[in-house]
């Protein structure tokens, strides 16, 4: 069973840099917000084959027993309707002599269901998404690593935010709006 629904700010954000310490290790399975459902995931960087330096530490998609990884969000995030955006970071392998894949799905592929490529070389960049819910849902974020060879996607800085504010925030704004403008006609009147 999940919290209570959310309706504004960030809902969901991970950036692995406090996971075991602060130091990485190879097959890991503590992570705080996900569960390593399937295969294996390493987590490195932060000068433990750190192939992204700078960027604390990040989670290597296929782990270190030749079978791919597949997190799942260890919490439930319940969701009223609206439109909200996950982002995340990935970068390619730095190792291999091909690049790599990862699935990222919310709500097993309901709300959103991507395959992301990119070379062995690749930087980590950011990946944006956009996904609207239409009811009240509970959901999970997944990201499955696709590969066999120990060397997968790099994935960092995953944050499911609200795209635009919800509607009683609007209508605060909006109020807050009508009672300036309210003010400087009162003003202009007595001047």
């Amino acid at each position: 069973m999940g919290g209570p629904f959310i309706v504004e700010g960030a809902i969901f954000s991970d950036n692995f840099n406090t996971e075991n310490g602060g130091v990485g290790v190879l097959n890991y399975i503590g992570f705080a917000n996900w569960t390593v459902a399937d295969g294996t995931v390493d987590l490195i960087g932060n000068g433990y084959f750190d192939y992204q330096p700078g960027y604390g530490l990040y989670v290597d998609m296929d782990g270190s027993t030749n079978n791919a990884g597949k997190m799942i969000s260890s919490v439930t995030i319940n969701l009223v309707p609206g439109v909200y955006t996950l982002s995340f970071d990935l970068a390619g392998n730095q190792r291999n002599t091909s690049g790599d894949q990862v699935v990222a799905q919310v709500n097993m592929g309901v709300l959103l269901d991507k395959t992301y490529s990119l070379s062995k070389t690749a930087p980590f960049q950011t990946f944006t998404e956009m996904i609207t819910v239409s009811a009240a849902s509970s959901v999970q974020i997944t990201f499955e690593g696709i590969g066999s060879d120990n060397m997968g996607m790099l994935l960092d800085n995953v944050k499911l935010e609200n795209a635009v504010p919800e509607p009683t925030t609007l209508a605060i704004w909006s109020a807050l709006g009508g009672l300036g403008l309210i003010a400087a006609r009162r003003r202009r009147k007595t001047a």
